[in-house]
C-alpha cells in the first residue's frame, strides 16, 4: 500500500512538473505586432499552371499515420508496410507518412521520399504538417494559443522544414480561427481538403488578404484497412519526375490540385474495386489557360459544374454541364480560384489566379514583427506574479509550521 501511495505521489509530481513546464513555455512566448495586409492588386495575372504538362499528373498523399509508441497514437492499426501496399495498390505515386511529432524513415532510399511529420499536442488539434523536415520541433502550446503563439510556431517550424502547412484548420470547431489567416504569414501551403475537415473559408481569408497560399489535400489516414480511409482526399501534382525535389518545386509553384474522391457509401467495396473506380472515374486537368483576361479550364471528363470563387470567398460564376469552363476575370477580381464537380461527385480544387504588378514573386510580405517592449512588459508581469505567488506560498507554509 505504501509503495502504491509513493508511486502515485511520484506520478503526480511528474505530471505537475510537465504541466508546469508547458505552462511556462506558453507564458513566455514573444508578443508579435502585425502589419495590415494588402489584397492582391495589379494589371497582370499570374497563372500557376502556365507551364504544366497535362500528361504528367502524379497521385500523392502526404498525410497518413502508422503505429507509433506501442499504439498510443491514432494509427495503431497501420504498419508502414501495410499503408504503403494499400496506396500502391490504389495507384498512388507518392505515399507519405506524417506521424505525430516523429519522422518515419520508411523507404527513405526512394527518390520520392519526403521526410514529414505532424506537429502539435494541443487539445483542439491545432496542428501543422511539416514537409521536408530536417528534425522534429517538439515545443507546442497545448492549452491555448494566441495569434502570437500561432505565428511563433509557424516561424519556428519553418526553420527546420521545407514547407510548414496548417493542417485541417477548421477541425474541432475551428482549431484555427478564420480571422487568424488575415494576419498569419511565413507559410506557403494550407491543407484545405482533409478527410475530417474542409477549410475553404480559411483559405479564402488568406487569399483575400494577399497571402499567396497554395492548397494541399490529405487523407489523414489512420486505418487503411477501412475502405473509405485511403484515397478520399489527396493531392495531384503536375511533375514529370517523381522525385522529392521535383515534388517540392511543383508544390512551391502551385502546380497541383486537390481532389475529393467520393466515398463508398455502402462500405462494401473491395480495394480492387476501388482501384478500378479510381482508374475509370478519376478525371485529370488538361487545360488551365489564360487568354488575356479569360480563364479556361478543361478536364478529361465532362464538367458537371464549375464554380469560380473570388475575394471574400464570393461565388463569381457557376457553369453547368460544359466541356470546358470559362470565366472572364473582371478588373475588380483580385484572385480567382476554381472548383470542378463531376457527375460521380468527384471534385477537383485548383490553385488561384492572382493579380500582381512588376515582377511576380512567390514570396509574400511578412506581416509579423516581435514587439520587444510588449514582450518585456508581459514577461515582467508574469515574473512578478509568479514571484509574488511563490512568496505568499512560502509565508503560508511557515504559518502552518
Amino acid at each position: 500500500m505504501k509503495v502504491l501511495k509513493y508511486s502515485l505521489k511520484v506520478l503526480l509530481v511528474i505530471i505537475g512538473l510537465v504541466v508546469g513546464i508547458l505552462l511556462l513555455i506558453s507564458l513566455f512566448t514573444p508578443v508579435y505586432d502585425f502589419d495590415e495586409p494588402h489584397p492582391f492588386a495589379g494589371s497582370r495575372l499570374h497563372n500557376p499552371y502556365e507551364d504544366m504538362d497535362s500528361t504528367a499528373w502524379l497521385q500523392c498523399n502526404f498525410h497518413a499515420h502508422t503505429r507509433l509508441l506501442m499504439g498510443i497514437t491514432n494509427g495503431r492499426r497501420n504498419t508502414e508496410e501495410r499503408l504503403d501496399s494499400v496506396y500502391q495498390l490504389l495507384g498512388f505515386d507518392h505515399v507519405g507518412i506524417s506521424n505525430y511529432n516523429h519522422i518515419t524513415y520508411y523507404k527513405s532510399e526512394d527518390k520520392s521520399f519526403i521526410p514529414a511529420y505532424e506537429h502539435g499536442y494541443g487539445f483542439k488539434k491545432l496542428h501543422q504538417l511539416c514537409l521536408g523536415a530536417e528534425k522534429v520541433w517538439f515545443i507546442d502550446y497545448p492549452f491555448w494559443q494566441t495569434l502570437s503563439m500561432k505565428q511563433h510556431i509557424l516561424n519556428c517550424l519553418g526553420k527546420t522544414c521545407r514547407f510548414v502547412v496548417p493542417a485541417h484548420p477548421s477541425i474541432m470547431d475551428r482549431a484555427y480561427n478564420i480571422e487568424d489567416f488575415k494576419y498569419l504569414s511565413n507559410y506557403h501551403l494550407m491543407e484545405v481538403l482533409n478527410r475530417f475537415a474542409r477549410s475553404p473559408e480559411h483559405w479564402d481569408m488568406a487569399l483575400s488578404n494577399g497571402h499567396l497560399v497554395y492548397l494541399l489535400a490529405g487523407d489523414d489516414a489512420h486505418s487503411v484497412d477501412v475502405i473509405n480511409d485511403p484515397a478520399n482526399r489527396f493531392t495531384m501534382i503536375n511533375s514529370l519526375e517523381n522525385e522529392a525535389e521535383s515534388l517540392y518545386h511543383a508544390l512551391e509553384l502551385g502546380r497541383a490540385v486537390g481532389v475529393s474522391f467520393p466515398l463508398d457509401v455502402t462500405e462494401t467495396e473491395t480495394f480492387d474495386q476501388k482501384k478500378q473506380r479510381l482508374h475509370d472515374n478519376l478525371p485529370y486537368i488538361t487545360k488551365v489557360d489564360l487568354r488575356e483576361d479569360t480563364l479556361i479550364v478543361k478536364a478529361t471528363k465532362p464538367i458537371y459544374q464549375a464554380t469560380f470563387i473570388g475575394q471574400g470567398g464570393c461565388v463569381l460564376s457557376t457553369l453547368s454541364n460544359v466541356g470546358e469552363a470559362e470565366y472572364v476575370i473582371q478588373p475588380e477580381d483580385q484572385y480567382v480560384r476554381t472548383v470542378l464537380y463531376f457527375a460521380d461527385e468527384t471534385e477537383i480544387w485548383l490553385n488561384p489566379i492572382t493579380r500582381y504588378d512588376g515582377e511576380f514573386s512567390l514570396k509574400t510580405a511578412r506581416l509579423d514583427h516581435i514587439s520587444y517592449w510588449k514582450t518585456a512588459a508581459l514577461w515582467s508581469t508574469y515574473v512578478l506574479l509568479l514571484g509574488g505567488g511563490l512568496v505568499i506560498g512560502v509565508r503560508l507554509r511557515k504559518r502552518k509550521i
